[in-house]
């Protein structure tokens, strides 16, 4: 500091020697002498100043915040708050706008909608389909991490029908939660169709099972008909079956078990209906619209064998278990089929010494159909190379290895779960000719053979493809010794019949190669839900283009169309088509690229989400422990403006203050130029006007 002293006198000594005996301003005007004293007091404190910054001083400045609480209000939007308050909407919509007007007085107040999804701002619109409050409490969690969140207030009835309850989400939560009481409580006169529990999907030909869970409260002594009909489009709704239900009790609950037939392809539209009963609360939940995917693709797989094994054993129970295959086994002595029906064949330690199965091999080859090799101590190595050329394996037919399987790290024709891939590491070995294992350049394997503590570039278990014909080969025998060790581990075998079954649909499913598709990623939507399409347009050298446009026409069970152009993506197109009315749509895509015109079609349905129905009495007891585990209260729809009074009265909330100090060379800051500027541009004028210059 004491450098200051000498800018002081440097400054100083400046003014002194320019002006103490300069005499010529002594005569120029009168009070000349008060002038020369400024003019030199000017230039003592610029002198000064520029003395002072070649010390290089700095500044410290202190800024300070302040951020208000946060208190987020959320308005449960779903159906069933409409059902609930019925005239009372109106008063509720100003009671929550009187309380939200009342608490931006002191705090800053968030406002969000909670139903399907939690988005921000009050909607009372109270059209959400379904309601998830654990999900939008977390979400507010999220949101306002290390930020001066310091209460929510919920406005619901306390009905979820999706995620889990609230009081577990919140259990963490450092702020206070105070709930608004919305709804009914009282079991009121009603019936309704609670649950329905059905297979999405089923096979041509094949019989599915429908169970229905039926509620009734204070109907006791009533009888009700149950009634299951299918829609189709312009025709009147055909019963296909039908049962009367008498209600013996007061609270009512009864499952109700059905078989339907699937005997046509496509999406089947069911509804299901109970008759109205006089005095019910509301006639929506007597309602409900099924719709199930009947499917004539189950794949058809032929399993051949040399002879009786434990292998065909696990084979067979891993096929017959998915729902997706139907499985044929025979032996090759006695196999007499054709070949065309089946998507896949599997051939067992075939061929054989015993069994050449020339004419099979020959069949298949020139139907071009997915072989799946199975090699073992009963396979001719001469004849299992003649039948194929993915693999050329030189080894004696006497002599055998135990071999540990390796996943590849370089397949990727499809992906294994992390948990099957730890789980071979552990499995029991395979027994596997010992000699050199040569892959064809085509070939791709997916386990490697380790042999002792050595991991080799031999395949365990391979894939290739070869034009149009796809073929795998298991190099050797153990499979059932894996099913059993990996139960003996893990109490399933979800790893073995994972690498099968992932294994027949790379095997068994044909490469699609038409030059434009279009792909649903489901054929069943919730109402709920937008309607979404991808699609892929391949040039003659099947190189992925998307620069002629693609128009998309969207057709309704009552003939009403909806047209769309689809964006485009890096190198193929995509179309969000939005929301759509419950009911059946077949669809129609077309582009032309060059002279060339393609077209691609498929059908969806929409299914409605009926969960809002399906309580119609509210939970205020979810409420009532949000709020008084989370140091708040519970209040009802006349007494919601008491909340923000509750909130005042506790003296909790508090605003948080933000210092911020900013360091800054003095040589940086402007304003210090612009004085010494004035400064001497002062002392110059009045120089110049007393004729010093």
């Amino acid at each position: 500091m004491w450098f200051l002293l000498l800018c002081l006198a440097l400054g100083a000594g400046y003014a002194a020697l320019l002006y103490y005996k300069d005499s010529a301003f002594d005569e120029k005007a009168s009070g000349s002498k008060f002038w020369k004293y400024a003019m030199s007091g000017f230039r003592f404190v610029a002198v000064t100043i520029l003395a002072v910054l070649l010390l290089s001083p700095f500044f410290r400045t202190r800024n300070t915040q302040q951020f208000k609480p946060i208190i987020a209000v959320i308005n449960d939007n779903s159906e069933s708050i409409k059902n609930g308050l019925g005239k009372d909407t109106a008063a509720y919509r100003q009671k929550i706008s009187a309380l939200i007007e009342k608490l931006g007085e002191k705090y800053q107040v968030a406002e969000f909608s909670a139903g399907d999804r939690l988005r921000k701002g009050i909607d009372f619109s109270f059209t959400d389909k379904s309601t998830d409050l654990s999900s939008a409490v977390e979400e507010i969690n999220d949101l306002y991490f290390n930020q001066n969140l310091g209460a929510i207030v919920i406005a619901s009835d306390g009905i979820y029908n999706k995620g889990i309850n609230p009081v577990y989400s919140a259990t963490k939560a450092p702020y206070s939660i105070y709930t608004i009481a919305l709804g009914d409580t009282t079991i009121q006169k009603d019936q309704k169709l609670a649950n329905t529990y059905y297979n999405t999907i089923a096979y041509l030909n094949d019989q599915f099972g429908l169970r229905i869970d039926v509620e009734a409260n204070n109907f006791i002594g009533k009888t009700a008909k149950l009634g299951i009909y299918e829609i189709n489009a312009g025709v009147e709704p055909k019963q296909i079956q039908q049962k009367d239900i008498n209600y013996n009790s007061e609270n009512f609950f009864q499952s109700l078990d059905f078989t339907l037939p699937a005997n046509k392809t496509g999406i089947v539209h069911y509804r299901i209906v109970l008759s109205n009963l006089e005095g019910e609360v509301t006639y929506k939940n007597n309602v409900r619209d099924i719709f199930v995917e009947v499917l004539d693709g189950r794949q058809k797989i032929l399993l051949v064998a040399n002879s009786p094994h434990p292998d065909v054993s696990a084979l067979k129970t891993v096929i017959e278990n998915n729902r997706n295959y139907q499985l044929d086994v025979e032996y090759a002595e006695t196999f007499s089929r054709k070949l065309n029906d089946y998507n896949l064949i599997i051939l067992h330690q075939l061929p054989s010494n015993a069994n050449k199965i020339s004419n099979l091999l020959n069949e298949a080859h020139k139907l071009k159909k997915p072989l799946l090799f199975v090699v073992g101590s009963q396979s001719s190595l001469s004849e299992f190379q003649r039948a194929q050329n993915a693999l050329i394996i030189k080894g004696n037919a006497d002599k055998y290895n135990d071999v540990a399987a390796v996943v590849a790290k370089e397949f990727s024709l499809f992906t294994l779960s992390d948990k099957t891939v730890q789980a071979i590491g552990k499995l029991p070995p395979f027994s596997c000719f010992f000699g050199e294992y040569v892959t064809n350049a085509a070939s791709r394997t997916m386990l490697k053979q380790k042999i002792n503590s050595v991991t080799t570039e031999y395949p365990l278990w391979l894939f290739n493809e070869s034009g149009d014909a796809k073929m795998g080969v298991i190099c050797g025998e153990g499979l059932w010794r894996w099913r059993l060790y990996d139960y003996l581990l893990n109490k399933n075998q979800d790893a073995t019949n994972e690498i099968i079954n992932k294994t027949i649909q790379y095997l068994s499913v044909k490469a699609d190669k038409r030059p434009f598709r279009v792909t649903v990623p489901k054929n069943i939507f919730q109402d709920n839900e937008a309607v979404s399409f991808d699609a892929q347009l391949y040039n003659a050298n099947y190189e992925l283009v998307n620069t002629p446009d693609v128009e998309m026409k969207i057709k309704g069970d009552e003939g009403k169309e909806y047209e769309y152009n689809f964006s485009k993506t890096e190198n193929a197109y995509h179309l969000n088509a939005g929301f759509l009315p419950v009911g059946n749509y077949s669809f129609t895509a077309s582009v032309k690229l060059g002279n060339s015109s393609y077209a691609d079609n498929g059908k969806f349905s929409v299914s409605p989400l009926q969960l809002e129905e399906m309580r119609t009495r509210a939970d205020h007891q979810v409420l009532y422990q949000l709020a008084s585990q989370h140091n708040g209260s519970m209040h009802y729809l006349n007494d919601i403006e008491k909340i923000a009074s509750e909130i005042d009265s506790k003296n909790q909330l508090k605003p948080i203050l933000y210092d911020t100090f900013v360091t800054e060379s003095a040589i940086n800051l402007k304003w210090i130029f612009f004085i010494i500027l004035l400064l001497v541009s002062a002392e110059w004028f009045i120089r110049k006007y007393l004729g010093g210059y």
